[in-house]
């Protein structure tokens, strides 16, 4: 297992190269910039009628704004990209702990993100969406108290290459969603979201895969996040789980599916009968729920199986719990 950080390191060194590997569940590494650096921020909000899943990303010479609806009562999901080469990075995102303010506008779409002191805002307008008159949302997720994950992974060779993640499932969500004539009301104790920090300088393309869920179990809030490799996992992972907001960290998982079929079940198993559970997509008329989005697909099912990491005698049941399933390339 990775070291565990307690307090506040910074992630490079004088030279240039990061830190040794290790993790934190607390805002524990200042990401004092060093050199050119690709940026991704993702959003996931979730009640029981729908799940949003927004990406920004500038990846080297190229920009992205992607969405995705899944309903969740009727089944269904509607998806749509903007994506914008350039030389430079000309939309950066924050890359402060304390966030900041991020914007874009173009012909099509409208979306302006901010840091508040008790949360973030979210709005945005996308005219003829994924074939839909539009989709909009004015969303204001609410800080709540919640451990998070800060996890960082050099890669083997050069240390000047690395991996940062900031993973943090502290926030119920309120507002509404409209998409075409279909208009989602949020409220903050029916819906959870979580907000995906990622920063990397790597000298190769990755396929990356993520099991992602945030739901409720009972009265019990259960937040998922078990990755693929990227940068030198020798020694951990960013595997993890969060019960009512406290940080369970998870080794190597060992994964099993179809290949090429994307729609079909996979099956996620980790440690002595740690992890057993299988991630099986919605389906609407026998096709699976995904939203394909240029480099990116998002498959939207629910989860079966238990979780023994808390208390063998006692696992933890997941039965229908709502999650997606990532798989992206950058």
């Amino acid at each position: 297992m990775q070291k565990e950080y307690t307090e506040r390191s910074s992630v490079f060194e004088p030279d240039g190269r990061v830190i040794n590997a290790g993790w934190s569940r607390n805002l524990a590494f200042d990401y004092n910039i060093s050199g050119r650096h690709s940026q991704r921020d993702t959003y996931s909000v979730n009640s029981s009628e729908c799940s949003l899943y927004l990406s920004i990303e500038n990846l080297g010479a190229a920009f992205a704004v992607k969405i995705a609806l899944a309903d969740l009562k009727r089944g269904g999901v509607v998806s749509d990209c903007v994506i914008k080469k350039h030389k430079i990075i000309k939309n950066p995102l924050p890359d402060s702990a304390d966030g900041g303010e991020f914007e874009y506008e173009d012909k099509w779409l409208r979306l302006k993100i901010s840091d508040l002191p008790e949360g973030k805002s979210i709005k945005c307008e996308f005219e003829q969406f994924g074939g839909l008159n539009a989709l909009s949302f004015d969303i204001f997720l609410l800080k709540n108290n919640s451990e998070v994950l800060d996890e960082l992974a050099p890669f083997e060779r050069n240390r000047k290459y690395y991996y940062f993640k900031r993973f943090m499932p502290c926030y119920s969500a309120q507002g509404f969603i409209k998409a075409g004539s279909l208009v989602y009301r949020l409220s903050a104790d029916g819906a959870n979201a979580y907000f995906d920090r990622i920063r990397f300088r790597k000298p190769r393309l990755h396929s990356y895969q993520r099991l992602g869920a945030d739901c409720m179990l009972g009265d019990r809030r259960f937040t998922l996040n078990l990755a693929s490799r990227v940068g030198d996992n020798r020694f951990g992972s960013e595997n993890c789980f969060f019960l009512n907001g406290k940080l369970e960290k998870l080794s190597q998982i060992t994964v099993k599916g179809t290949p090429n079929r994307i729609d079909r079940p996979v099956f996620f198993k980790g440690g002595v009968r740690a992890l057993d559970i299988t991630f099986k997509p919605f389906t609407v008329s026998g096709k699976a729920m995904i939203a394909d989005m240029g480099k990116t697909a998002v498959v939207f099912g629910r989860l079966y199986g238990t979780i023994n990491r808390i208390d063998y005698e006692k696992p933890l049941v997941l039965d229908n719990a709502v999650a997606h399933l990532i798989f992206t390339e950058f």
